[in-house]
C-alpha cells in the first residue's frame, strides 16, 4: 500500500503539477468559450439573468441529431476542444515517464502493477482537475455578473444557448439535466482517458490519441448513447428531448470500459519486457 501511495503522489506530482502549463492552456480554451457565451448574452440584452446551470448547459450543449437532408454539420467547439486537449494531457505523461526517471524507478522495483495503478489514478484525477478548473471558471462568471444556482433560466436557455423553446418551455427537467451533465460528463471523461491509455500501451500515444478523436467525432454521427461521446451533449439527453437517449446507458458503457481498460491495459504492460526499450510503447 505505501508503494502505491509513494506512485500515486508522483505521479499527481509529475503528471499534473509539473504538467501545468497543459493544463493553463485547458483554462484558457473553457474562458474563451465562456467569454462567447457572455458576449451573446450582452448582445441579446435578455430581462433575465443567467446562472450557474445556463453557462454548464452552454458548455456541454453538444448538437442535435443530425437528419438526412442536413447539409452542413458543424462539430460545436465547446464539445470537441476541451476533449482533444485532455486527451493531449493524457497521451504524453505516462509513456514520457517510463522513457524517463519513472522507467529507472520500474526497473528497480519490478513493480509493474503499482506503475499501472498509479497512471491509472493519475488519469482520474486529470479528469477531476480538468473539471475542477472548468467549475472554478463557471462559478466565477456566475458570482461576478449571474446568479450562482442551478436554476435554469429558460430564455437564456433558448435564446442564448440554442436550445429548442418548445422542449424547455414545461420541462421541469432541466436542472436535473444540467448536474447530470456534468457528473456523467466526468465519469465519461474518466472513461475515455483510460480507454486512451490502454489503446495507448497496446499500440503507442499516437493510435492511443487518435482512438480518442475517432470516438469523439464519430459521436456527432452516431446517435446511440453506447457511444460515448453522446454522454458529453445535452441535447442528446432524455431530460431534454423526448427523442433523446437515456443516460444509463452512458454510465454502463463508462463503467464497462473503464473496468475493461484498466485491465486489458495491465494484462499488455505486464507482458511488456522493460529491460528491452524495444518493447516500449512508443
Amino acid at each position: 500500500m505505501k508503494n502505491v501511495l509513494f506512485q500515486v503522489k508522483y505521479d499527481i506530482i509529475n503528471g499534473i503539477v509539473h504538467q501545468w502549463k497543459k493544463f493553463a492552456v485547458l483554462a484558457v480554451v473553457y474562458a474563451v468559450i465562456i467569454a462567447e457565451f457572455l458576449a451573446r448574452y450582452k448582445i441579446k440584452n435578455l430581462g433575465e439573468i443567467y446562472t450557474t446551470a445556463d453557462i454548464v448547459l452552454w458548455l456541454f450543449k453538444g448538437m442535435d441529431r443530425i437528419t438526412d437532408t442536413q447539409r452542413n454539420i458543424e462539430i460545436p467547439t465547446a464539445y470537441i476542444l476541451p476533449n482533444i486537449l485532455i486527451a493531449f494531457i493524457i497521451g504524453n505523461y505516462p509513456f514520457k515517464d517510463i522513457n524517463g526517471y519513472g522507467g529507472m524507478v520500474l526497473i528497480r522495483a519490478r513493480k509493474k502493477s503499482v506503475w499501472w495503478v498509479g497512471k491509472c489514478v493519475w488519469a482520474v484525477f486529470t479528469a477531476l482537475v480538468s473539471y475542477g478548473i472548468m467549475f472554478v471558471e463557471v462559478l466565477s462568471v456566475s458570482a461576478v455578473g449571474g446568479e450562482v444556482t442551478f436554476r435554469v433560466g429558460k430564455q437564456v436557455c433558448s435564446k442564448i444557448c440554442g436550445y429548442n423553446r418548445m422542449y424547455i418551455e414545461n420541462n421541469t427537467n432541466l436542472t436535473k439535466l444540467a448536474i447530470c451533465m456534468v457528473l456523467v460528463g466526468l465519469l465519461t471523461t474518466i472513461a475515455v482517458n483510460l480507454v486512451q491509455m490502454c489503446m495507448s500501451q497496446i499500440a503507442g500515444p499516437i493510435v492511443g490519441y487518435i482512438v480518442v478523436v475517432t470516438v469523439l467525432v464519430m459521436s456527432v454521427f452516431v446517435r446511440s448513447f453506447l457511444v460515448i461521446g453522446n454522454g458529453f451533449m445535452a441535447m442528446r439527453n432524455s431530460l431534454y428531448s423526448p427523442e433523446g437517449g437515456d443516460i444509463r446507458f452512458v454510465i454502463i458503457a463508462d463503467v464497462v470500459l473503464i473496468v475493461v481498460s484498466v485491465a486489458v491495459g495491465y494484462i499488455s504492460f505486464k507482458r511488456m519486457d522493460i529491460m528491452k526499450k524495444g518493447d516500449w510503447r512508443m
